[in-house]
């Protein structure tokens, strides 16, 4: 029978797993028109909860690995808080210690994620109705992330960029106003352009964010690897309070191309 450490382990492993999967799927179909932008709001609260539990499971591993097996206690837990940029700072600190701090090094536009997930965990999340209530002390998330969405575009091939202008131009309805993610007014040309670039951009954008996850599968299995060793070195211990953690994550691996053309982000798929 597994001790409770273990099943509780397995527990936090499901559930990052499925908010990383959950806000992949989110990020991945939202949109610009109102059919589709509210999943920018449920792709950033996913993502974030995944991000932070993930480098919060990271972190326990290591208390473990340096207390002789022990757990860290819940106020040495919430001391981390929810600022995503310093749990990943901490974590690539960690990675050193493994030689795998090169593969944790993002991007400008990675950087910007990070930046953007821990705005909204910290608090942007109620950035609507702090700003119905005028207590509003964070930025848009929305906006926030249009500039990742505008990175990606940019970041189309030429002549991908071409051809939705060029179908841009030829709708009819040049003279009528529509309303960005942002709250500003564009022409419905101008619309047509973004809605279509950005669901071309959205595979980019979940590319970024496997690249930026993918360290991690490295990482928690050298952990695991790490406290199994201890565990059979120790009379006081059993590896089989610690699971295999990084199986949850094995879609960290996916290669780009398949990441760009996938629709649908599952368990096992």
């Amino acid at each position: 029978m597994f001790e409770k450490n273990y099943k509780l382990l397995v527990q936090e492993g499901h559930l990052t797993m499925s908010s990383l999967l959950g806000g992949l799927n989110s990020i991945r179909n939202a949109n610009i028109d109102d059919a589709h932008r509210g999943l920018f709001y449920s792709g950033l609260f996913e993502l974030a909860t995944g991000f932070e539990r993930l480098m919060k499971i990271v972190l326990l591993l290591d208390h473990k690995i340096n207390n002789h097996f022990k757990n860290p206690t819940n106020n040495q837990l919430k001391d981390y808080g929810h600022n995503i940029l310093e749990l990943y700072s901490s974590c690539h600190n960690l990675a050193k210690s493994y030689g795998l701090e090169s593969k944790m090094e993002p991007n400008e536009v990675q950087n910007e994620m990070l930046a953007v997930l821990s705005k909204f965990a910290k608090g942007s999340r109620y950035y609507n109705l702090d700003e119905l209530t005028s207590n509003n002390k964070n930025e848009d998330p929305i906006n926030l992330w249009l500039s990742v969405i505008q990175y990606h575009i940019w970041g189309l091939r030429s002549d991908v960029r071409e051809k939705i202008q060029m179908e841009a131009l030829s709708i009819n309805n040049v003279d009528q106003w529509q309303q960005n993610i942002n709250g500003e007014w564009i022409t419905s040309c101008e619309f047509y352009y973004l809605l279509k670039a950005t669901e071309k951009a959205s595979y980019h954008v979940i590319w970024s964010i496997i690249s930026l996850l993918r360290p991690f599968y490295s990482l928690l299995r050298e952990q695991v690897y790490t406290l199994h060793e201890m565990y059979s070195d120790s009379t006081s211990g059993d590896k089989e309070e610690i699971p295999y953690l990084y199986e949850f994550f094995v879609f960290f691996l996916k290669s780009k191309h398949s990441v760009l053309r996938k629709k649908q982000w599952a368990l096992g798929a």
